[in-house]
């Protein structure tokens, strides 16, 4: 039998919970409101918004989902922004009546159909020496033409918002796109991120043009009751027994994060042949920690000396005080060296600040990682 577990885009039934979310956010897209949504990578967001958007386009929205994160260039921010736009336009329908049809809204990007004799692909073609903020004022101003003309509400999702803060032209793209959506108001924006810190300074920094512009909207953990009733359910579908307490146990090995929630229960699923024991579970979670380890090893490499030694001691002894005289000590951290390391990893979304828990890492599989080599 299939494992009944996934950790990528979840769908259909495979989906838990978030109703309340689903639910909030799409009243705020039927309103048109802009939205910052945003939790630490893998938490979620992108299933969540993949299931918003099909329930938009049941109310006559168009809806456009644009992933930025593998810009490095402002070409690449235009490229992807227009793929995005006429993609949402088009929805599959790539035809020459398509292209003449979009003529008529923008002039400085059109779309580009390329046939083969076993597909299509499409792309965009703009001219590199035009101006940037005319390329991108053109997307713009004719998506709301397009709107206008066709009486259609739109939501623009823009995941990983903030890897524009990355380019030189980062003040500009967020004063474009803050006046589109600030006076179109049959247009709205989803600002999507995972580098929170990032993101977040982009709208409550009164010297950024997103300034107040928009909800905060934090996703949080799916609760526990929610989450170990949907593991258990996914077990005895399966004709394989894992009670409620044990379903638990998984959840609060991981600390609730939605993504190794999912990957612990396919791997215990894996290794269970008729009933779940936490023997099995333990073996899972050695398991899920060593396939993590790539990942972690290549972050670590990447950090500086400093830096490794803070998030060390942090996973080691999570804090709400890491700048006291003791703490310094027992880690031989110094207090400015400290400042400067916390303040990065937050950056980097390594590290979290929570209101019960004080400073801890963000990725709780790491802190063991961290705290078992």
């Amino acid at each position: 039998m299939q494992n009944p577990f996934t950790i990528g885009i979840v769908e259909g039934n495979d989906f838990c919970d978030r109703v309340k979310e689903l639910e909030e956010l799409k009243n705020y897209a039927l309103n048109q409101e802009n939205v910052v949504l945003y939790s630490p990578r893998r938490y979620g967001k992108s299933s969540l918004i993949m299931k918003l958007l099909k329930e938009l386009e049941r109310e006559i929205f168009l809806t456009v989902y644009i992933d930025l994160f593998p810009i490095s260039s402002k070409e690449d921010f235009v490229y992807r922004f227009a793929i995005g736009i006429f993609k949402g336009i088009g929805k599959g329908v790539y035809k020459r009546t398509f292209l003449e049809n979009l003529s008529r809204f923008f002039h400085s990007i059109v779309p580009v159909i390329e046939y083969r004799a076993d597909s299509v692909s499409f792309s965009v073609k703009f001219n590199k020496e035009e101006k940037f903020e005319t390329l991108l004022d053109d997307l713009l101003k004719g998506i709301y033409k397009y709107l206008k003309e066709k009486n259609f509400k739109a939501c623009i999702v823009l995941d990983e918002f903030q890897e524009v803060t990355e380019l030189k032209e980062s003040k500009l793209i967020e004063g474009t796109i803050r006046s589109y959506a600030q006076f179109h108001k049959n247009l709205n924006f989803f600002f999507i991120g995972s580098r929170r810190r990032l993101l977040l300074d982009m709208f409550t920094d009164k010297n950024r043009p997103f300034y107040k512009s928009s909800f905060l909207y934090p996703l949080k953990e799916i609760p526990k009751d929610d989450f170990t009733m949907y593991i258990a359910e996914k077990f005895n579908k399966s004709k394989k027994n894992c009670d409620k307490d044990i379903a638990e146990i998984i959840y609060d090995m991981v600390r609730g994060y939605p993504y190794y929630v999912q990957k612990l229960s396919s791997l215990v699923w894996n290794l269970t042949l008729k009933t779940c024991e936490i023997d099995i579970i333990k073996k899972a979670f050695e398991l899920l920690i060593k396939m993590e380890s790539v990942d972690f090893e290549g972050i670590w490499n990447g950090l500086k000396l400093i830096q490794k030694v803070m998030l060390k001691a942090i996973a080691f002894n999570p804090t709400s005080s890491p700048f006291k005289k003791d703490y310094l000590e027992k880690y031989k951290l110094s207090l400015g060296g400290t400042q400067k390391a916390l303040k990065a990893l937050i950056l980097m979304d390594l590290i979290e600040k929570t209101e019960d828990k004080g400073y801890r890492l963000t990725d709780p599989i790491m802190a063991k990682w961290l705290t078992s080599v």
